[in-house]
């Protein structure tokens, strides 16, 4: 997946359900995310990067927290097959 697609899409389920931010940082750090909680909030907002196993680290939180409330929608890792589909759709067709 596009990190900044996958930064935006995270940050919008952050902010869509109100999850608590020090909360998501410490399941971020347990699932083997690396990045300070001032990183995790500056990435939520938008204000920073993150590498893949953090962004999927933190991914993983979001989405642990969802599925504990119910909650249907998800944030995507980086290996999103969505956007896999995307990618190949732009690619030319072959003639074989």
């Amino acid at each position: 997946m596009d990190a900044a697609d996958q930064q935006a899409l995270t940050g919008a389920v952050i902010r869509e359900h109100g999850l608590d931010m020090g909360q998501l940082w410490l399941e971020h750090l347990a699932l083997g995310g690396d990045a300070s909680e001032e990183e995790i909030r500056d990435y939520s907002a938008g204000l920073a990067i993150l590498p893949p196993k953090d962004r999927d680290a933190l991914a993983q939180a979001v989405n642990e927290h969802c599925a504990a409330a119910g909650l249907l929608t998800r944030a995507p890792f980086s290996g999103s097959l969505l956007a896999r589909a995307r990618s190949d759709s732009q690619e030319p067709y072959s003639s074989k």
